[in-house]
């Protein structure tokens, strides 16, 4: 709920961008048309431009659930100009920009879009969406007196579509419709005076299936040629991304650095195709440049720069998505995807900073609890003190998910499916897939303060293998010992200390535990001699950490001011709040 100390928050901030939230009745409307519209389909992939405090999501969730119907959201997409608004955000939703206006929508394929623009500039929210956009379904709440702006009805009449004319077809039919008629006077969190409209446009089967067609007529202006037989392809080559690591290793500003060889190379390669698209276009013809061609290698270009440049940025935070196993870092990639899509620029690197610590502390944390759970079995537990609960061992795993309470020993026997890492183990001894889910328990131990220092694998089924993590001192201690046979069973022995240290920080998170002294009073008591030193002591990465990786600055107290020095560091008019 957004309250009148929360508006005014964002004002004193310099933030709030015309922030109007829409009301649960008006998306209640968009629900039900699109229930009946689009007959039961989910949302799927939602792009909500100038998301606010993403009422979009958390009423349709709402609805979905109240209704027990299906018109999910698979991924939750979202621009947003506001840094307060921005990390208050769930670690779930993926900023794919901070300002609409340098934001390109081309690239971003999506089902549905929502936009609540603000009112000040509906007009060119509302062309750019219609013009660029790459999506099945769209949602605007506009005001009513849209359908007089020279610029919308420009856009729909490019679309291929005239309101006027739609309005003779079928509802079924119509590929622009107003759903309902609102205002921001009686229900509404903050409230105003305009009157909109929810405007739907089914944009799925118009004539334009990707608004890239359109970007690229407005920028280069090129005459049709005919033919599309012709084949113009410029990548970034390996050197360029060899040469731009090289580049950052100075120890300079990344940011800066990062940025401006992006604005320039994005330059150069627009100025490379209007040279082409300048040409005679009887020159052209003759020498068989095709526009569709020339369309298409700049297409695979602009995107192989973003790629280039968004992975680099990527790869300079490698100390904080470190502290995942192969799992979470394979989900948090798969999930980073859609963002090389964002224009790069310094507000939306620190939008990605956000975002992955954000995400990396939640997998950290999960990831953690995760080897816990996998690792329990009945002869690898005790149960607290106060923990009166029997289990029968051929029932454990139709319990396991309920059953709490309980430390584990540091002499554990479990199979390889239950490590972290990929599925199954083969019976020829495969060292380099076992190594991974040694690994990943080396990661989980790290982010609890035990830094593995060595990995001695086994060369056989059967053999030892051991682990060694650095205390500071000059000798190595052991982290753990293992013996991996063909029947897939695994056993480990770990230090002592580092099974205390896992108990305590689980139970913790979990809230089997709420303060030390509840480590002597449940815990056995081997687990319990000297444990409570472990309370509190899992730490999430905090933001400074992020900033001074970009920065190329040492983050050395946790409280450098990530903003100002942001803004500072990139030499940008135009960052953060635009300020």
């Amino acid at each position: 709920m957004v309250t009148t100390a929360f508006i005014e928050q964002l004002k004193n901030a310099g933030e709030d961008y015309e922030f109007y939230p829409t009301t649960k009745e008006m998306i209640k409307a968009i629900w039900m048309y699109h229930k009946n519209r689009c007959m039961d389909k989910a949302f799927s992939d939602v792009l909500d431009i100038g998301c606010g405090s993403c009422n979009f999501k958390r009423f349709v969730d709402e609805f979905n659930t109240s209704m027990g119907t299906r018109l999910g959201i698979s991924n939750y997409y979202v621009i947003e100009k506001s840094l307060i608004l921005l990390e208050g955000l769930d670690a779930s939703t993926i900023v794919l920009g901070t300002d609409f206006r340098e934001t390109t929508l081309i690239d971003k394929e999506v089902d549905t879009i929502f936009c609540n623009p603000p009112y000040s500039e509906y007009e060119e929210w509302t062309a750019k969406i219609i013009n660029e956009s790459k999506c099945k379904w769209i949602y605007l709440i506009i005001p009513q007196r849209w359908n007089k702006s020279e610029k919308i009805l420009k856009a729909l009449y490019r679309l291929g579509v005239d309101p006027e004319e739609e309005k003779k077809l079928p509802e079924k039919e119509r590929k622009i419709a107003v759903i309902g008629r609102f205002d921001f006077l009686s229900k509404a969190e903050r409230k105003a005076r305009a009157k909109v409209d929810i405007v739907f446009i089914h944009k799925e089967y118009t004539f334009k299936e990707s608004g890239f067609d359109n970007f690229f007529d407005d920028i280069f202006g090129m005459p049709e040629t005919g033919g599309d037989n012709y084949n113009f392809e410029y990548e970034e080559k390996r050197a360029a991304s060899q040469e731009l690591k090289a580049e950052l290793l100075t120890g300079k500003n990344k940011v800066e650095l990062l940025c401006n060889g992006y604005e320039a190379k994005q330059k150069q390669l627009f100025e490379y195709f209007k040279t082409i698209c300048n040409l005679d276009v009887g020159i052209l013809k003759a020498i068989g440049v095709h526009k569709n061609a020339v369309k298409s290698a700049l297409k695979k270009n602009f995107t192989g720069l973003k790629n280039l440049y968004w992975e680099t940025a990527f790869d300079c935070l490698e100390e904080i998505t470190s502290r995942l196993t192969s799992e979470s870092r394979r989900e948090l990639l798969h999930r980073f995807t859609l963002l090389k899509t964002v224009e790069f620029t310094p507000s939306n690197i620190y939008s990605l900073i956000i975002w992955i610590i954000k995400n990396t502390n939640k997998y950290a944390e999960e990831q953690m609890i995760k080897f816990f759970m996998a690792i329990s079995s009945p002869e690898n537990i005790k149960n607290y003190k106060s923990n009166q609960k029997v289990f029968e061992q051929d029932n454990w795993r139709y319990k396991k998910g309920s059953f709490t309470h309980y430390t584990l020993d540091y002499r554990i026997i479990c199979t390889t499916y239950a490590l972290p890492g990929q599925s199954g183990y083969t019976y020829n001894f495969d060292q380099g897939l076992f190594k991974y889910k040694v690994e990943n328990i080396c990661t989980i131990a790290g982010n609890i303060g035990f830094n593995v220092a060595g990995i001695d694998l086994p060369a056989c089924y059967g053999a030892k293998g051991v682990v060694f993590f650095s205390t500071g001192k000059s000798k190595l201690e052991t982290l753990f010992e293992f013996r991996v046979y063909k029947n897939n069973n695994v056993h480990i022995k770990f230090n002592i200390e580092f099974m205390k240290a896992l108990n305590v920080i689980v139970a913790q998170k979990l809230g089997w535990i709420k303060q030390p002294e509840d480590i002597a009073r449940e815990f056995t008591a081997e687990m319990a001699q000297g444990a409570g030193k472990y309370f509190n002591t899992f730490k999430s990465i905090a933001l400074e950490t992020g900033c001074a990786l970009l920065l190329s600055t040492k983050a050395t107290d946790g409280h450098t001011p990530p903003k100002k020095q942001l803004h500072k560091e990139a030499n940008t008019s135009e960052f953060i709040d635009g300020k």
